[in-house]
Parts: C-alpha cells; sequence; structure tokens
C-alpha cells in the first residue's frame, strides 16, 4: 500500500520508463557524468521482480526520491535486506522526502516477514549520518576501511571510501523526530569522552570543507578512519550524529552490547 506523508507518495517502482526516471534521478543526486556507471533499469526490473526493493517517492506525479535493496544473510546465518541506497532530488531535501522513502521501504521488507535492514554510508557526511542515525533510529555496528577503493566516480574522486554500515531494527518505532540534545563541541578529528561515550567530532559540511581546503580533508580522512576503525573494534557502535555548534557535528559511540559478526 503507498505510503504518504505531506505532499508525497512512497510506493514500489514497475515499468521501464518509472526504472530509467529511476536511474536519471540517481545520476543527478550523485552528480555523475554521461560515461560513469551507474544502476540500470534492467537491474532494477531484476530485483523488483525477484524479493527486491525498489521505491520510489513522488510529489504530484514527479519522482523526486528512489531507494532500492535486496536481501542479504552474515556469517552467522542472519538473514537481513541490504538498502543499496536512497536519493533525494537536492531540491526536495529537508522536506522529509528521505524519511518517508525509507518508511515505505520498511513496510515493504517488513511484508515479507525480514525484520532487519542494513546500509552502508560515507561517514564524514554528517547530515547523511544524522538521518540514519537519529532520524531513523539505526545503528552503526560495522567499520569498512576504504570499503570501494580509491573513488573515481562522483564529488570525491581520488578519496579513500570508507564505511560505516548500520543495522536498522525494523520491528521497533523510528526514532522520536525531537532527537537528543545537542552535544559538546569537539575538535575535528579529535574525541572526547562522556560518561561510557566517547565523541568523535567532524565537520558539519563536508563538501565546503574540501573545497576549502581538499589537502586537509584528506587528510581529515584519514585520521577519521583510524578513529573510527579502533571505536568498532573495541566494541563501540555509533548512535547519533547530531550538530554542536555552526560548522561542527558530533558522533557519539557507545559500547554495544550486541554481539557483531
Amino acid at each position: 500500500m503507498p505510503l504518504r506523508s505531506p505532499a508525497v507518495q512512497v510506493r514500489p517502482l514497475s515499468g521501464p520508463a518509472e526504472m530509467r526516471a529511476a536511474v536519471a534521478l540517481y545520476r543527478e543526486v550523485f552528480r555523475l557524468g554521461d560515461t560513469d556507471p551507474a544502476v540500470s533499469p534492467r537491474l532494477l526490473i531484476s530485483l523488483a521482480h525477484n524479493g527486491g526493493s525498489v521505491v520510489g517517492a513522488f510529489d504530484g506525479g514527479e519522482m523526486v526520491g528512489f531507494t532500492y535493496g535486496f536481501g542479504g544473510v552474515d556469517p552467522s546465518g542472519a538473514v537481513y535486506h541490504y538498502s543499496q541506497m536512497a536519493a533525494v532530488r537536492e531540491d526536495q531535501q529537508g522536506r522529509g522526502v528521505g524519511r518517508a522513502l525509507k518508511l515505505g521501504q520498511r513496510a515493504q521488507v517488513l511484508a515479507t516477514g525480514v525484520t532487519a535492514m542494513r546500509w552502508s554510508f560515507d561517514p564524514v557526511r554528517t547530515r547523511n549520518a544524522h538521518f540514519n542515525l537519529d532520524v531513523l533510529g539505526a545503528v552503526a555496528r560495522w567499520f569498512e576501511p576504504n570499503l570501494l577503493g580509491v573513488e573515481d566516480v562522483g564529488r570525491d574522486r581520488g578519496m579513500r571510501t570508507d564505511r560505516l554500515i548500520v543495522e536498522w531494527d525494523l520491528t521497533t518505532a523510528p526514532a522520536p523526530a525531537d532527537g537528543p540534545p545537542a552535544p559538546p563541541s569537539v575538535g575535528w578529528g579529535e574525541t572526547a569522552r562522556d560518561g561510557a561515550a566517547v565523541l568523535l567530532g567532524l565537520p558539519g559540511d563536508w563538501d565546503a570543507h574540501v573545497a576549502a581546503d581538499r589537502e586537509a580533508s584528506v587528510v581529515l580522512r584519514d585520521r577519521v578512519a583510524g578513529v573510527m576503525g579502533r571505536l568498532v573494534a573495541d566494541g563501540y557502535a555509533a548512535v547519533s550524529c547530531t550538530v554542536a555548534s555552526p560548522g561542527t557535528a558530533v558522533y557519539r559511540f557507545v559500547p554495544d552490547p550486541q554481539e557483531k559478526i
């Protein structure tokens, strides 16, 4: 059943025309050139017909976001749905489209009997981190350094592709809209203790930081990868990433009681 939020309808995509529109939206959001690789309409159609999720968000009949995913299983035998990516058109961001899109995907996955979803994201993009951790209530339990190799497309060409991997328990209610209180500010790439939690500071706008000083951004990526890798190896998980002061966002890592694979 379609899921509605104010002015937005979310539903599974169908047919070649909608799949082509989704690919075009993907290219636009991630700023891919004509020769850069992207997901194909044929792949999306195959996923839609074979247990995957291909979900679109529409405003007045125009597609403004989409997400897709497929079934996964980890070495322990745990079954989950892996959400490969979600894209919301830039002029539609901040309107709740992303949340409605993920809730629509959640509903479709729950209907299959699967109760967990996982996906990866670039940890230096703190707005995305805030959405995943604070808005949706997912938990980042794994860290994969340079998962995709050196970036050769899109916004961060030539940079490493570290990823945090989150797990979202689909049986629990989404996180409350007001979210956690603002944390104390922490320097970029630096950590501070807050009781049992570890705080890690990062730029609030990664693209602006890269534009201002690309060399410093490369150094900061390396430092953040080292810190996050150590925290996850020590049994911590990221549960929040919120704005602490102008230009700075702060991650909150806490001891993760769940055994990880």
